[in-house]
């Protein structure tokens, strides 16, 4: 069969139907998806809050009111408040009330601590295990647990999605976000803890991304932007607001965690019952298993296709891997074999660690806030929605480039602001405004990237950009740990990062109303390095 005579078979999709019926299933099921990806993200912060109102247990004293207490047992610092990590060696009896405290010695705690309930109403386990004072660094390394397993689980399962298949990296990936979340119910120590939150965290991209690119892979231009931001405008959103509520009303962290592990049953389930990706299965070769995904969803779409044209298809599909792909295994170091190439996927790479690094960055900052961490934390996540809906209106009108280098450089003037202002309110909306336009660029680029990377190597190299972008988020605690030395450095710190990332983005390519490429050598040929804004479907 003649080449030319396959060109319309390219784009199986404007066959098959763009959205019918079988997108609309696809895009019902994304729903819950997203939903239970904002716990695998965001439940394990509401397992390791520490009030910021602490102090030493003073035995003696534990009949009395707790000021009482504080009055008689705990020093003060130079600036007025209460110290949270030392306390006298003896406590005022009722009767010393003359007796100064400069006539007693300040020591370390010696019987553990006390908690204000009334600012975080149950026990974490950071509060069960004492990490305060000395130890007030194991919960950050929990989370960087967690996100070097996001790193391992990105290299993995991006591998097992272009090898065995988008439904089997994302079974794998629930799977351990499954096993990590009950077990780190059964935990008493930090080492398990540590333990089951890095397995937790093999899950914590791929257990959404996997779908998100099969579903990607499966609808029209027109409607992948609809596709790829509604569910997590409005599922990951309602998840992310439900969370610290969910903490809230349970009061106890090993019933939370365990409430928020069980609902990834529903998606490990729904890896039997989802179609794979057509154009993967194409892209290896499997054309006959394609071809009876293709033959499903034209029929659920209500689209009547001759059996001739089915047989051309097939015979289209065929050809191409033979002429092009047959007998080639591709790995994301394809990615990096010329300049070219080099030089797009590190743009990626370093845009993605900054986005990342500064997405993680907004929502944890909340933490160090005087205000309700719960109210906060909803308000702040309510951002989600406007920030995953603004692109459908605005994604395929002004294209991607234009909207994430906006969307830097705002949330850079609202992170300054967050670090310069001194009122708390002040402080939150600002962060809050700011987390906003992080949101809008981090689901944008998620986007991008997809539509930039080829089919072949897709989720290798989408793994390779989100396994660089957890290492970015790694180091977000530790941002957020400057702040012990001077309190808005973490904030001019996000700000630096986001005036570089706007500007190194410049030079990577529009996809604006183009289809996805296929090839490495289809989507070399569209990678044109400009500042200006530049459609790549000039050069189909």
């Amino acid at each position: 069969m003649p080449p030319q005579d396959c060109e319309k078979y390219e784009d199986f999709l404007q066959i098959i139907g763009e959205f019918g019926t079988f997108q609309k299933r696809l895009l019902l099921w994304m729903m819950p998806v997203a939903f239970i990806f904002s716990f695998t993200y965001f439940g394990q912060i509401f397992m390791i809050l520490v009030p910021k109102k602490h102090w030493c247990r003073i035995r003696e004293l534990e009949d009395l009111p707790m000021e009482e207490q504080i009055n008689r047992g705990i020093p003060k610092k130079e600036g007025g408040d209460f110290e949270k990590c030392f306390m006298y060696n003896f406590p005022l009896d009722s009767d010393s009330t003359n007796m100064t405290n400069q006539t007693r010695t300040k020591i370390p705690c010696n019987n553990g601590w006390i908690y204000d309930r009334e600012e975080i109403p149950y026990e974490s386990i950071a509060t069960q295990c004492n990490w305060v004072c000395d130890k007030k660094e194991l919960g950050t390394y929990t989370l960087i647990a967690y996100f070097i397993g996001s790193i391992v689980g990105c290299i993995c399962l991006g591998y097992v999605a272009d090898h065995y298949g988008r439904l089997v990296a994302l079974f794998l990936a629930n799977c351990c976000a499954l096993i990590g979340g009950l077990v780190s119910v059964v935990c008493e120590d930090f080492y398990c803890f540590v333990s089951s939150r890095f397995v937790a965290g093999i899950a914590m991209q791929n257990c959404f991304t996997c779908y998100y690119i099969l579903v990607l892979e499966n609808v029209g231009v027109r409607y992948r932007t609809l596709i790829g931001s509604l569910s997590l405008a409005i599922f990951f959103t309602l998840g992310a607001c439900a969370l610290p509520w969910l903490a809230y009303a349970i009061k106890n962290w090993r019933h939370y965690a365990l409430v928020v592990s069980l609902p990834v049953t529903l998606v490990i389930l729904l890896c039997f019952l989802l179609p794979e990706s057509p154009s993967w299965l194409i892209s290896v070769g499997k054309v006959e298993r394609a071809m009876k995904v293709l033959r499903k969803a034209a029929r659920t779409n209500g689209k009547t296709i001759s059996e001739e044209q089915w047989t051309e298809m097939k015979q289209c599909f065929e050809l191409t891997f033979a002429d092009g792909q047959s007998g080639k295994q591709y790995t994301c170091l394809d990615l990096f074999k010329n300049f070219r190439r080099f030089v797009v996927i590190t743009i990626l790479i370093i845009s993605w660690m900054i986005v990342a690094l500064v997405y993680d960055a907004h929502v944890r900052v909340v933490e160090l806030f005087h205000t309700d961490v719960f109210i906060t934390f909803s308000l702040a996540s309510l951002v989600e929605a406007p920030g995953g809906i603004l692109p459908i209106f605005l994604i395929d009108r002004i294209g991607r480039k234009p909207i994430v280098i906006a969307s830097m450089l705002l949330c850079a003037v609202s992170s300054l602001c967050t670090g310069l202002l001194k009122s708390q309110w002040d402080v939150t909306i600002s962060a809050i405004v700011a987390r906003f336009f992080v949101t809008l660029a981090l689901n944008v680029c998620q986007q991008w990237a997809s539509e930039i990377l080829p089919t072949v190597v897709r989720g290798q190299g989408l793994s390779v950009v989100n396994a660089m972008g957890q290492a970015g988020v790694m180091i977000s605690p530790i941002v957020i740990y400057t702040h012990h030395y001077y309190r808005p450095l973490p904030m001019f710190i996000v700000t630096l990062l986001l005036v570089i990332g706007a500007l190194v983005i410049l030079v990577l390519p529009e996809t604006m109303n183009a289809t996805l490429p296929q090839t490495l050598e289809e989507a070399e040929k569209r990678w044109r390095f400009s500042c200006r804004k530049r459609k790549i479907k000039d050069d189909q």
